[in-house]
């Protein structure tokens, strides 16, 4: 049996790569799950009664996340992971939205919390709260997200409600906790700022 690649691995020279004792922390491991704690307790009273809660995790940024979050949940949940991307290898988003894996199960009905690592522009977010509006009669749709660069948000894509913030940050270009640069980075337990080209 043959198997063939359907993408290369990002290209990044190994000298320009920093390690665990190199970067120090934006957010340190606890400062992440403290916060991520109180988010949870604010999601269980919001969703109190709930029958079912489907968490819709955005891969690949969220899956730190989206795993220490669905911890400190205690209403019945389902959950599912879609991809997106809009950054590709670059520290900026590429301004469009590349709609990797939107795979999902008949939402309708259902109360639907969606996971993002970080919202800068939010055209990633916009385009998907769109989506599933347009495709799933959902009985609510809420959004709950780590990072948020409220500064950066681009004026040209309608707002949109964050229900759920982590942290407020401004434009530095964060990595590790599920944070990559050009696929490097998402292992580290704690948010650092990457330094400047």
């Amino acid at each position: 049996m043959t198997y063939t690649l359907t993408t290369d691995l990002p290209e990044i020279d190994p000298k320009t790569q920093y390690s665990l004792d190199e970067l120090q922390p934006f957010f340190t491991e606890s400062q992440l799950q403290e916060r991520i704690q109180l988010m949870g307790e604010a999601i269980n009273k919001t969703y109190a009664g709930c029958e079912r809660l489907v968490i819709v995790s955005i891969l690949k940024g969220a899956f730190m996340f989206a795993a220490d979050l669905v911890r400190h949940i205690d209403v019945p949940c389902q959950i599912e992971f879609v991809r997106l991307a809009s950054y590709g290898n670059s520290r900026t988003s590429s301004g469009t939205v590349k709609p990797v894996d939107l795979t999902l199960p008949d939402l309708s009905g259902q109360d639907v919390l969606v996971l993002e690592d970080i919202v800068d522009t939010g055209l990633t977010l916009h385009f998907f709260m769109d989506y599933l509006r347009s495709l799933h009669h959902t009985k609510s749709l809420r959004l709950a997200v780590l990072l948020d660069k409220v500064n950066a948000r681009s004026k040209e894509i309608p707002a949109f409600p964050i229900d759920f913030s982590g942290f407020e940050v401004g434009d530095e270009f964060l990595v590790g906790y599920g944070l990559d640069y050009a696929g490097y980075y998402r292992n580290f337990p704690y948010i650092a700022q990457l330094p400047s080209e």
